[in-house]
């Protein structure tokens, strides 16, 4: 399952390809979720609640999948959460979690596309695994910095480099954490999350958490 993963999902390739690739595994992803040792919805729900921000603060859960991150949210009390994801496959069981989500949107995250979301909609963003080749783009991370009010919070978690720099140049030498570096008149870093290493996040390897306070 591990080769899965990394020679398919995280290789790069047009994010199409990876939604068509998500329709077909969205009814057994549990299953493949559970053969990779696959912790980040824990990891990054766990690491935010850590923040002590309000329990109804609006909250978009991107990338949302089946509604991992969103349920694990919803009980620790969290009340306001939409879900966006661009394929709707997935998005049809996070539907079945009755109460968790308020609404869901299914539209890709691009940089060269605006998502159906106003400016300055939410009070927080987080991404769970979709940091990573044929996902979000570091470059289309400025349409999730829009939709989140000033002193906003945006956090994710993502593979390690020594994961993803298997399959793609742009996660090597430290590449990507430099990519991020368009955004610094966008957002400041929350201190130890810039990012904080959790050991045994998936695939036995170490997963990266970072959050950023919108400016």
């Amino acid at each position: 399952m591990s080769d899965f993963v990394i020679n398919e999902l995280l290789t790069e390739k047009p994010v199409e390809e990876t939604i068509k690739i998500y329709s077909k595994i969205a009814d057994n992803f549990s299953e493949v979720v559970k053969g990779s040792e696959y912790f980040f919805p824990q990891i990054i729900v766990k690491e935010f609640s850590k923040l002590n921000l309000p329990r109804d603060i609006k909250i978009l859960d991107v990338a949302a999948g089946t509604g991992n991150v969103g349920k694990l949210l919803h009980d620790l009390g969290y009340t306001n959460i939409d879900a966006l994801d661009g394929c709707k496959e997935m998005l049809n069981h996070a539907k079945k979690m009755n109460g968790v989500y308020k609404n869901f949107i299914i539209s890709l995250v691009k940089a060269d596309s605006k998502l159906p979301i106003e400016d300055n909609e939410y009070d927080s963003a987080l991404i769970s695994g979709a940091t990573c080749p044929a996902h979000i783009d570091v470059d289309a991370y400025k349409e999730i910095i829009r939709i989140v009010k000033p002193g906003g919070i945006i956090g994710w978690i993502k593979e390690d480099d020594a994961i993803l720099g298997r399959n793609s140049e742009r996660y090597r030498n430290g590449f990507y954490q430099k990519s991020l570096k368009q955004y610094d008149n966008k957002w400041v870093p929350i201190n130890g999350y810039d990012p904080k290493v959790i050991p045994n996040a998936t695939l036995g390897k170490p997963g990266d958490v970072y959050f950023f306070k919108v400016l």
